[in-house]
């Protein structure tokens, strides 16, 4: 505001006193942040927010009036001052929302593929384990067992893995994971027939990211 050709500064003074245009425009402290840019402005009716369905409704009415009042009730240096500050809540939103919704994003992946490791290590035992009994059970009987119980094996499925199937015509193992995005997903183990009769097993990554595998099962059919 000028009065002969002097700018006064009209900040603080109420909303009888207009905001300059200079600060009009849209607020995304008051958007993104709400009560919290709220009470920093002294813009009080902006605890609104906090109450379910007119929160929503709030949001986007300090965002569109959030700069006048904020002139309005609060005592600012300057217009640039003002704006400066306004721009610095901006820069906030990114600094509380969207880095740890960043971080999020590569934390979670992360901690499941570790999570989904771990459980792996006890799944590919347990392959292990089955297709000795397995293989203990064909030595002396000639012929496929129908699951891995029958064939001796009465450990208890470890976490994180749903079953262990025994094609009847290959003899393949099959062990079908639950945990994460896992879930459903299979590796293998395949025999093949050794010169003196026994079997030597291969462990193929299936279904399951072959990064996820521990080392010897990170291969696939092509080898």
């Amino acid at each position: 505001m000028e009065s002969s050709g002097e700018w006064i500064n009209t900040s603080g003074m109420g909303k009888d006193y207009p905001a300059p245009p200079e600060v009009m425009g849209w607020s995304w402290g008051g958007f993104f942040l709400t009560w919290i840019w709220a009470v920093s402005n002294r813009t009080w009716i902006g605890l609104l927010a906090l109450l379910p369905f007119i929160g929503l409704i709030m949001r986007f009415v300090l965002g569109a009036k959030g700069r006048e009042w904020a002139w309005q009730n609060k005592r600012w240096d300057s217009v640039e001052h003002f704006n400066r500050v306004q721009r610095n809540w901006a820069w906030g939103f990114l600094v509380v929302l969207v880095v740890p919704g960043v971080l999020a994003a590569i934390a979670i992946p992360a901690y499941s593929d570790y999570v989904a490791k771990a459980r792996l290590v006890g799944a590919v035992d347990y392959a292990h384990a089955a297709s000795n009994a397995v293989g203990h059970y064909m030595r002396i009987n000639g012929t496929l067992p129908d699951n891995v119980k029958d064939a001796g094996l009465e450990s208890p499925l470890p976490n994180g893995v749903q079953g262990v199937d025994i094609d009847g015509q290959t003899g393949v193992l099959k062990v079908t994971m639950e945990v994460g995005r896992l879930r459903g997903n299979a590796f293998y183990l395949t025999p093949a027939a050794e010169a003196d009769g026994r079997l030597s097993w291969q462990c193929l990554h299936g279904e399951i990211p072959a990064k996820l595998m521990p080392k010897e099962c990170r291969f696939d059919t092509a080898n």
